[in-house]
């Protein structure tokens, strides 16, 4: 086990260097001056521009910059913005957010998303199932970004039953945004529950355990269930990386001060430096999700050992 867990830090430590590598060089091989972008609409002034070069390094080749980032990762270090702000003490302010958005979001799949699978497949063919198939393709026709707006204006705008906007009222700042956030994934869980429950339980073992007369609750929950979740966990441990990218467009609909906030404004500004590193916690939070994901296959099915 240790040793599987030591070949898997070391995986994630080359994602690491290899995604921040890529986007780094991305990020900084873009067209446009960043220096220029800080002195607006006139011509920047020569001896400022050189200035603002040779402190943040824009003067070097890209690759030694990026050695530089990269050590400065090692120590905590993200770098700073063109405007003197710290990156990482910015995003150590921000990420609670994020986290909160993603896990109203991962709660939503989690609790909808297979409530709703394990409903339909015990119930194939009725009422229900048909309701959740309905459910689920609307939930995959429709853009998060239209649901955002149409349950802002219905919901907290003509009924007043969650705000709008912001992060004033606590938790229930984190409800709309984190159902629009996992609209579209709640209803793939839905649908993937669905067909790995019916699968499992037409398997031998589920009729065995049925024979041995145990009740229904204990064949579908300690049986079928179990080996069903295992697809269903290796998609949400690849969903991290999807709620990330899409709290960039959520948080800016529903004004929520977090990382996807700080990229989008990262971006328009032509902040470089602060890209890199939002994307950096991003690959580290997704690669660290997928380990927990390969451990808890050995939760799920005893059979799974890691040698």
């Amino acid at each position: 086990m240790s040793r599987y867990i030591m070949s898997r830090v070391l995986q994630a430590v080359l994602v690491l260097v290899g995604a921040t590598l890529v986007i780094f060089v991305i990020t900084f091989a873009l067209p446009g001056d960043p220096v220029q972008a800080l002195a607006g609409e006139r011509a920047a002034d020569p001896a400022f521009a050189e200035a603002i070069r040779a402190r943040y390094h824009l003067d070097e080749p890209l690759l030694q910059q990026y050695g530089r980032f990269l050590l400065g990762v090692l120590h905590g270090d993200l770098g700073q913005t063109y405007s003197g702000q710290d990156v990482a003490q910015m995003l150590g302010e921000r990420i609670w957010v994020s986290a909160q958005l993603a896990a109203f979001a991962l709660a939503f799949q989690i609790v909808i998303g297979v409530g709703a699978g394990v409903l339909s497949a015990l119930r194939r063919n009725g009422v229900a199932d048909t309701g959740v198939r309905i459910f689920t393709l609307a939930g995959l026709s429709i853009p998060f970004f239209v649901t955002a707006f149409v349950l802002q204006l219905v919901v907290g705008v003509k009924f007043g039953w969650l705000p709008v906007a912001g992060t004033e009222d606590g938790f229930l700042s984190y409800v709309m945004p984190g159902f629009v956030l996992g609209s579209l994934s709640t209803a793939y869980v839905a649908r993937l529950t669905r067909g790995q429950l019916t699968e499992s339980l037409r398997e031998d073992y589920v009729r065995m355990a049925t024979a041995k007369g145990l009740t229904r609750v204990r064949v579908v929950a300690h049986h079928a269930l179990r080996n069903s979740l295992i697809p269903v966990v290796t998609f949400l441990g690849l969903e991290v990386g999807a709620l990330l990218s899409g709290a960039v467009i959520t948080e800016s609909i529903f004004n929520l001060p977090g990382m996807g906030q700080a990229m989008a404004r990262a971006v328009y500004l032509g902040e470089r430096t602060t890209v890199v590193g939002v994307v950096t916690v991003f690959v580290l939070v997704y690669v660290v999700a997928n380990l927990l994901v390969d451990l808890l296959y050995a939760v799920l099915d005893p059979r799974i050992r890691y040698a």
